[in-house]
């Protein structure tokens, strides 16, 4: 299997399977077939881990091929240890969080399914990807998605609105995202001169062994803060997920809790392409995350509803794993990664458990979750694990 392009493979299975619930028979039941191919993603997850290398610390399962030859541009993907791991546990996410919309989703079950599977084929190329515009484009692909998730099937008032502000709240992040990655090219193709290759490049292997300047550095380090602190999300900038949280489907927020896509931004790009700056500059990172921490843990203890609490939590959530980056130590973006999977677990498990708590109980106020336990012991075990 190890000379089978896999990452391609299960880039392409997502997909696939969201074209195929238009193919089939309409007597198939689209939940099903969803759940099916999110599986079938599982397994091709586990077989990329299975085909990793624990010994190498360079990047494996590299596939490369030209996609805009005239501006240096690939479609290149590739593994390391830290994405590797990511894949499974974003497979198993959504598939619980199919699972989880088994009986809950009843108006346009087609559409909800395959664009669930479009997204979770986006969120995997953004772990997998080794080129920096490739990686745009699947930043860029998961908005898309998204917003008809959220609007068309959210359970608040105000669904629309919390899906416009959620998709231009990203669309402007990725801006500062995009002139970094320019930026490196463009500081790439000057140094020609000194012996590197010329032209652009957008190769993150490539990127990494370019030296920069101290001013571009800065610059660089800055740009990409901004852009994956958006998504991440970091103090101010988090105001989209308490209203997304209220208002968008229970699965999608699971995903969006779950997923800390901007964390991994900044410890798979961030930081490495910037290491001076980033050293330089750890004290903003780790003011950012201890407010947040602390912010993000009172202002949970404060909300009488679950889905707010839960939204509350997960940015103090990501406190700790700004701390963790900002230590700039081996153990301490141990902790961060370590953290973000056990987030990926733990936040989106417990968003889904409230998720089933809210279709027996028709609410997820705290005061209406009295004697739950009692009826549904069950759902008391679930949540009690996921909460310690």
């Amino acid at each position: 299997m190890s000379d089978w392009p896999l990452l391609s493979i299960l880039l392409l299975a997502y997909p696939a399977g969201a074209l195929s619930l238009w193919l089939l028979p309409k007597a198939l039941s689209a939940r099903a077939v969803a759940v099916a191919w999110h599986g079938i993603g599982g397994v091709l997850s586990l077989l990329v881990l299975a085909g990793f290398d624990t010994t190498r610390a360079d990047f494996q399962l590299r596939e490369k091929a030209d996609w805009i030859p005239g501006l240096n541009v690939h479609y290149a993907v590739g593994v390391d240890g830290i994405s590797v791991l990511f894949l499974p546990a974003t497979a198993v996410l959504f598939l619980g969080a199919s699972i989880a919309a088994w009986n809950s989703v009843s108006r346009l079950p087609r559409l909800y399914h395959s664009l669930m599977l479009l997204l979770a084929g986006a969120t995997l190329g953004v772990f997998c990807a080794l080129d920096t515009l490739l990686f745009y484009l699947f930043w860029e692909l998961s908005l898309v998605p998204l917003y008809f998730l959220v609007s068309l099937w959210g359970l608040g008032p105000h669904r629309g609105y919390a899906a416009t502000k959620y998709t231009l709240i990203m669309f402007g992040g990725g801006v500062p995202l995009l002139f970094g990655f320019l930026l490196l090219a463009f500081n790439h193709a000057s140094l020609s001169s000194a012996g590197l290759p010329g032209g652009l490049s957008f190769d993150l292997p490539t990127l990494l062994g370019t030296p920069l300047p101290e001013g571009v550095e800065l610059a660089v380090f800055l740009l990409l803060l901004l852009g994956f602190a958006v998504k991440t999300p970091v103090f101010p900038v988090h105001t989209w997920l308490p209203l997304l949280a209220m208002e968008g489907p229970a699965a999608v927020v699971a995903l969006l809790t779950g997923l800390k896509l901007g964390a991994y931004g900044l410890i798979r790009f961030a930081a490495p392409l910037a290491p001076d700056a980033a050293q330089h500059l750890h004290g903003v990172l780790a003011g950012l995350g201890v407010i947040g921490l602390v912010y993000g843990a009172v202002a949970a203890l404060a909300q009488t509803n679950l889905r707010a609490m839960l939204a509350y939590a997960s940015v103090s959530h990501v406190g700790l794993v700004l701390l963790g980056i900002a230590a700039f130590t081996l153990q301490g973006v141990q902790g961060a990664v370590l953290q973000l999977l056990n987030f990926t677990l733990v936040a989106g498990g417990a968003f889904l458990a409230t998720a089933f708590l809210q279709r027996r109980l028709g609410s997820t106020d705290v005061a209406a979750q009295g004697g739950a336990a009692r009826t549904m012991p069950p759902q008391a075990g679930v949540r009690l694990f996921f909460g310690v």
